[in-house]
């Protein structure tokens, strides 16, 4: 699968959520479009951001063919596949195939903290049962397990596996990820507080959050990221505060919270995740309003 040329910005799409807690087609199919309007060269569907712990296998399964068939072709579409079971993570692969996703973001199985021969034993037999082409997702934090370079290298052998999204927040891995695997692998970082340093190195691209609130800036950081110039001094400390909003609270929560203030409402989260507390809330207000965040909310 060495065609596969992905790159640039990928955002997470949220899932909004109606007051009767499902899923607002109607809002969903606006932030993809508005995604693409301000440069995305791809998207996501049922990622974390997305709150895919808290979505049935029938609703991802339907957001993942409601994404394709509303693309239209116009950016790869990658399906959100994690889950506990091994056999869940299969039939979401399988999921993304029927519905014609491009690929899928995988992480390694979550609550049980493998080894990494378990983790090479994950994969390939993932990689073994489905056509689809993956996006290793190494994201410690959230596995609880480190996909360090020198697995990720043992990986790429794998026919399946053409990229991988290091939310590891550490450049020196995405560096080492770059010259080990760089040639074989689309290398994503996770962060777009990472573009700068990422962009420097050599990755291909950023699995982003904050793009679908504040997509001209995230499009405008992204194109100047090699430029060091006062402009991206500028740019770097509103995508900084955008991530001071998400810390806020919950992060999923708090994404939605700061696109709620922001006008691109998108309902609150699901459980086990509540809305925001009432100082959660003032604190994101009060960091729109120092940093003057709103202006990138118009976009």
């Amino acid at each position: 699968m060495s065609n596969v040329n992905w790159g640039g910005i990928f955002p997470v799409l949220v899932t909004p959520f109606g007051a009767d807690g499902s899923i607002n087609e109607t809002r969903y199919k606006e932030l993809v479009d508005e995604a693409i309007l301000n440069g995305a060269q791809g998207v996501v569907v049922a990622g974390s951001t997305g709150e895919f712990y808290a979505l049935t296998t029938a609703e991802r399964a339907r957001l993942y063919k409601l994404t394709v068939e509303h693309v239209a072709g116009r950016v790869p579409v990658l399906a959100g596949v994690a889950d506990l079971r091994v056999e869940d993570v299969l039939e979401a692969c399988q999921s993304a195939v029927a519905a014609g996703c491009a690929g899928g973001m995988i992480l390694p199985p979550i609550y049980a903290m493998p080894s990494p021969r378990e983790i090479v034993a994950f994969f390939e037999y993932i990689s073994a049962n489905t056509s689809l082409p993956l996006m290793l997702y190494n994201s410690p934090r959230r596995a609880g397990i480190d996909i360090t370079p020198a697995l990720v290298e043992q990986l790429s052998a794998l026919p399946t596996v053409v990229a991988i999204k290091d939310s590891s927040g550490a450049i020196t891995q995405v560096h080492e990820l770059v010259q080990r695997v760089g040639d074989k692998l689309r290398v994503f970082v996770g962060y777009e507080t990472m573009i700068v340093p990422a962009r420097a190195v050599g990755a291909h691209g950023v699995v982003a959050m904050a793009h679908q609130i504040a997509g001209p800036l995230i499009r405008e950081y992204w194109d100047k990221a090699l430029n060091c110039d006062k402009a991206l001094d500028d740019l770097g400390r509103d995508v900084f505060a955008f991530y001071r909003c998400f810390q806020s609270g919950a992060y999923y929560a708090a994404i939605k919270e700061t696109m709620s203030q922001l006008g691109r409402d998108a309902g609150g989260p699901r459980l086990p995740l509540l809305p925001l507390a009432e100082e959660q809330k003032a604190a994101i207000a009060k960091i729109i309003a120092e940093a003057g965040l709103a202006r990138w909310a118009k976009g």
